[in-house]
C-alpha cells in the first residue's frame, strides 16, 4: 500500500485516498437522485459502487469503478478493470461499467473505451461531476466577481480586529470539520464585500483545479427587499443568475449537506434595512435551515444593522435576552464572529500604489508614472489627520479624485472628498445627452432631499424606496410642470443616476450607505434654513453623519441653531451631540440658557472627564440644592443620582446626603421626649430633597463602632424614583452611556458623617424619623 499527501497536507493511504475519491462520487449521484450501493458482492467480483438508474425501456445497472491514481490511467490498466468486469456484462449483471479517475486517460485508453462502443465509459471526476452538476461553468463565471471595476488590481487582504489575517483565518475554517457559521462584521466601507468576491474567487480557482474542493455559492442579500424562502434565494443565484445545469433546490440541499458548497450571504444589513424585524429573523432562519451535516456558512454585514444587543444576540449568537437573563434558542448557531480592522499605514500605502497605478492620466509616460504616483500619495499623507481615512471606500474615493491631474490636494477632509465626488458624479450625469436638462447642482439638491425624506421617514431603518413613495414636494414642483418631462421619464432620469441604484423589482438604493449618509449632514448642515426641529436632529444623528458634519463649512452655524432649539426643547438629548453642545459653549462662554440646560451642562462637564473633582461636584451640587428656584433644585438633583448612577463616588454622595439633610423640615416634636412613640413621617412631595432623603434614607440595625447609628440610602432607587416621576425637562439619553451601572445595594454611611453641622434636636429628630419610616 502506497503512503500520498493529500491537497491538505494530511497524509493517507492510497486506499483511503481512494475512498474520498468513491465517497464523492456517491455524493454526486445520490444528489441526482439515482439509487447507489457501495461495495456491493455481485457474483464473485466485489464491485465499488452499483448504480441504478429507471431506463424508459430497461433498468440499468451499471458498475462505477474508482481510481485515484497519482497520474494518467494507461490502455493496460484500463483493460485490466474491463477484463475483470467483462464476464458480469456477459451474464446481463451489469449493462455497463463506468471508470472514474482523479486525474485523467492517456490518449491509447480513451480509444480503448471508445472502441467498447458504450459498454465503458471513463471520466476524470472534473469531467463526471460537470457532467452531472454544471459547476466548473459556474465557478468560471462566479470567479469574474473579483475582476469588476479592477478590484482584482487593488486588493489588499482584510485584517481582524485583535491582530491575524482574515483570509487565513476563513481558509483553515474551510477545511476544519467545524459546523460553526461565520459572520464577517465591518462598518461601511470596510471591505466585507470587496473580501467576498475574494474568497469567491480563490475558492472557485480551488475548485476548477480539484473538483473535490468546495464550491462557492455567493449569494447577494441586497437583492432581498421582503420575506423570502431560502430555496428561492439558491435558485435566484444558481439558476437564475449563472444558468447552472440541472439546477434543483433538492439537490442542492443534499450536496451542501454533504460538504460540497461554502455559501458565501453578503450584504445581510442591506436585507435588514429593507425588512421588518419579523421578516429579518425569518430570513436568517431560513439561512440557517442551510447549516446541516458538513455545510459550511458565512453572513457578512454591518453589525449596526442589528438595533440593540437583543437583535445582535439573537440571530448571530442564537440566543434570547430577557432582562438580565439570557436564554439559548433551541436549535440556533452561534457563530463565529470575525470583525474586520482598518487599514494599517502599510496597508493604506500599498492600496493607493495598486489603485494609482491603474488610474493615472492618460497622458503620463511610462517613466512618469511612478513620480505622479509617489506625489499623490504623499498628498494623502499629508491630509490623512484631517478625516476618518482608513475605510478603503474612503481611499477609493480619494484616488479617483487623486487621478484627475487638475485636482489640488492640500486639506481634504473626508467631507470634502465626499463633496467633491458627489459634485462630480453630478456632473458626469448630467452631460450624458439625455439628461442635460436636470444641471448638476440642481440633481444633487434632489438627491440629497431624498436621502433626507428617506432616513427621516424610517428613522435610518430602511435604504430602499419605491418610486411612487417619493412625495412630489422633493422632486419639486418646477420640474414636474415642465413639458420637456413625463413624470415618468423625470422620475428614471432622476433615480438612475450613480448616486442610486435599482435592484430586483422596483426598489432603488443610494450605491453606497455613506453617501445616504453624507447627504443626510449635508441636510442637517442647513438645518436652519430648511426649518428643520431639533427633535428631528436628534432622532436622525449617528456617529458618522456627526462626522461628516464636524468637517463641514457650516458646522458652527449648525451647533448655535441647535444650542437655540435646545431652550425650547423637552425631552432627551443623545450623548454625542451634548458633547458637541458643552464644547461649543464653553468655547462661546454662553450662559443665557435656559436653568435644566444650564444645569445639564454644568453636570455633564464631569460626566465627560476620566477622573473628576469630587470636593467641586460636591460644592456644586450643595449650590444647586440651595437655590431657591424649584426647577434649578430639582434638575440638580437628578443629574447628580444621574452621575451615582454612572460612576458611583462614595464622597459625592455624602455631599450630596449632607445637602439634602439639610433640607429636611425635621418635625419639632420628635425627640422632645424619651421613647415617645411617634407615628410616620408625612413628608411634603413639593420639597424634592426631603421627599428624596426621607424615603430612601433609612437607620440600619446595626451601630458604628463609636456607638452611633448607621444609615443606609438607596441611590440607585431614588434615581429611578426621581426618574419616573419629576424628570426635569431636558435629559441626557441613557443609550449614550455604554450602560448604566448594575444597581448596588444601598449604601451605609455613618450617622455622623450625614448630619455634620446639624444641630443635636434635630440629629434626634432625624434619628426617630429615619427609625420608624415614612407614608
Amino acid at each position: 500500500m502506497e503512503i500520498l499527501t493529500d491537497r491538505q497536507g494530511a497524509t493517507r493511504s492510497t486506499t483511503e485516498i481512494g475512498d474520498v475519491l468513491r465517497d464523492q462520487v456517491i455524493d454526486l449521484l445520490e444528489a441526482e437522485g439515482h439509487k447507489v450501493s457501495r461495495e456491493i458482492r455481485i457474483g464473485t467480483k466485489k464491485v465499488d459502487i452499483l448504480l441504478e438508474m429507471d431506463d424508459e425501456f430497461r433498468p440499468q445497472k451499471i458498475a462505477v469503478e474508482c481510481k485515484n491514481l497519482a497520474k494518467n490511467m494507461s490502455q493496460a490498466e484500463l483493460n485490466a478493470i474491463w477484463a475483470d468486469y467483462m464476464s458480469l456484462y456477459d451474464k446481463g449483471e451489469v449493462t455497463g461499467v463506468f471508470v472514474i479517475s482523479r486525474l485523467d486517460f492517456s490518449p491509447e485508453a480513451k480509444a480503448y473505451a471508445k472502441d467498447k462502443g458504450g459498454r465503458l465509459d471513463i471520466f476524470s471526476i472534473k469531467e463526471f461531476e460537470d457532467n452531472l452538476l454544471g459547476f466548473r461553468k459556474y465557478c468560471r463565471d462566479v470567479r469574474d466577481l473579483f475582476s469588476e471595476g479592477g478590484l482584482e488590481k487593488y486588493y489588499i487582504k482584510s485584517s481582524m480586529e485583535g491582530g491575524g489575517e482574515l483570509h487565513e483565518r476563513i481558509l483553515a475554517w474551510v477545511t476544519d470539520p467545524s459546523k460553526t457559521p461565520v459572520a464577517i462584521l465591518g462598518g461601511y466601507g470596510m471591505g466585507k464585500t470587496s473580501y467576498c468576491k475574494f474568497l469567491t474567487r480563490e475558492l472557485a480557482d480551488r475548485y476548477l483545479e480539484d473538483p473535490s474542493s468546495r464550491v462557492p455559492i455567493y449569494v447577494r442579500l441586497s437583492d432581498i427587499a421582503s420575506q423570502t424562502d431560502v430555496d428561492g434565494l439558491i435558485a435566484k443565484t444558481l439558476a437564475g443568475r449563472y444558468n447552472t445545469k440541472n439546477y434543483s433546490f433538492a439537490k442542492f440541499k443534499k450536496l451542501n449537506r454533504a460538504g460540497k458548497f461554502v455559501v458565501i450571504f453578503d450584504g445581510f444589513d442591506e436585507m435588514k434595512h429593507a425588512l421588518s424585524w419579523a421578516d429579518f429573523k425569518y430570513n436568517f432562519s431560513q439561512i440557517h435551515s442551510l447549516l446541516e451535516g458538513r455545510a459550511k456558512i458565512i453572513v457578512a454585514g454591518r453589525p449596526n444593522a442589528f438595533l440593540s444587543d437583543s437583535e445582535h444576540a439573537w440571530i448571530l449568537r442564537g440566543q434570547r435576552i430577557a432582562g438580565e437573563n439570557v436564554i439559548r434558542i433551541p436549535g440556533a448557531p452561534e457563530y463565529a464572529e470575525l470583525a474586520l480592522a482598518q487599514f494599517s499605514d502599510n496597508e493604506i500605502t500599498r492600496f493607493l500604489e495598486r489603485y494609482l497605478r491603474q488610474h493615472h492620466p492618460v497622458d503620463l509616460e511610462l517613466s512618469e508614472i511612478d513620480e505622479w504616483v509617489s506625489e499623490r500619495v504623499t498628498d494623502f499623507d499629508k491630509i490623512r489627520s484631517n478625516g476618518d481615512l482608513h475605510r478603503p471606500v474612503h481611499l477609493k474615493i480619494y484616488a479617483d479624485i487623486a487621478a484627475d491631474p487638475n485636482v489640488k490636494l492640500e486639506s481634504f477632509t473626508t467631507y470634502g472628498l465626499y463633496s467633491i465626488a458627489a459634485t462630480r458624479i453630478s456632473e458626469r450625469e448630467g452631460e450624458k445627452i439625455v439628461r442635460k436638462q436636470i444641471d448638476a447642482e440642481k440633481r444633487e439638491r434632489i438627491i440629497e432631499r431624498i436621502a433626507w425624506w428617506l432616513w427621516d421617514s424610517f428613522d435610518g431603518r430602511r435604504l430602499s424606496f419605491t418610486a411612487d413613495l417619493v412625495p412630489e414636494s422633493i422632486i419639486g414642483r418646477n420640474l414636474l410642470d415642465d413639458p420637456n418631462y413625463e413624470r415618468d421619464t423625470l422620475y428614471r432620469e432622476i433615480f438612475t443616476g450613480s448616486f442610486l441604484e435599482r435592484k430586483y423589482g422596483q426598489n432603488y438604493y443610494f450605491s453606497h450607505r455613506s453617501f445616504l449618509e453624507f447627504f443626510v449632514a449635508r441636510r442637517l448642515e442647513s438645518a436652519e434654513k430648511h426649518d428643520i426641529p431639533v427633535q428631528s436632529i436628534f432622532k436622525n444623528l449617528n456617529p458618522e453623519i456627526l462626522a461628516f458634519l464636524r468637517q463641514s463649512p457650516g458646522y458652527q452655524e449648525f451647533l448655535a441653531y441647535v444650542d437655540r432649539g435646545m431652550q425650547r426643547f423637552s425631552g432627551e438629548i443623545p450623548q454625542l451631540l451634548l458633547e458637541e453642545i458643552f464644547k461649543y459653549r464653553e468655547g462661546k462662554g454662553l450662559a443665557d440658557a435656559q436653568v435644566p440646560i444650564q444645569v445639564l451642562l454644568r453636570y455633564y462637564g464631569f460626566f465627560r472627564t476620566e477622573v473628576f473633582d469630587a470636593p467641586a461636584l460636591v460644592r456644586m451640587i450643595t449650590l444647586d440644592l440651595s437655590s431657591k428656584n424649584q426647577e434649578h433644585r430639582e434638575t440638580a438633583l437628578y443629574f447628580a443620582l444621574f452621575l451615582l448612577r454612572v460612576r458611583f463616588d462614595r464622597e459625592v454622595l455624602v455631599g450630596l446626603l449632607q445637602a439634602l439633610a439639610k433640607t429636611v423640615q425635621w418635625p419639632s416634636r420628635a425627640g422632645s421626649a424619651p421613647g415617645m412613640s411617634m407615628t410616620k413621617y408625612s413628608y411634603s412631595r413639593q420639597n424634592i430633597g426631603e421627599y428624596v432623603f426621607v424615603r430612601f434614607a433609612r437607620i440600619a440595625a446595626e451601630m458604628a463602632r463609636d456607638g452611633h447609628p448607621i444609615v443606609s440610602f438607596d441611590y440607585a432607587r431614588a434615581f429611578e424614583e426621581v426618574r419616573d416621576k419629576r424628570s426635569p425637562k431636558i435629559v441626557i439619553a441613557a443609550s449614550g452611556f455604554e450602560k448604566l451601572a448594575d444597581p448596588a445595594p444601598p449604601t451605609r454611611l455613618e450617622f455622623t458623617e450625614i448630619f455634620q453641622g446639624i444641630n443635636i434636636k434635630d440629629q434626634k429628630a432625624a434619628r426617630e424619623v429615619l427609625t420608624v419610616g415614612v407614608t
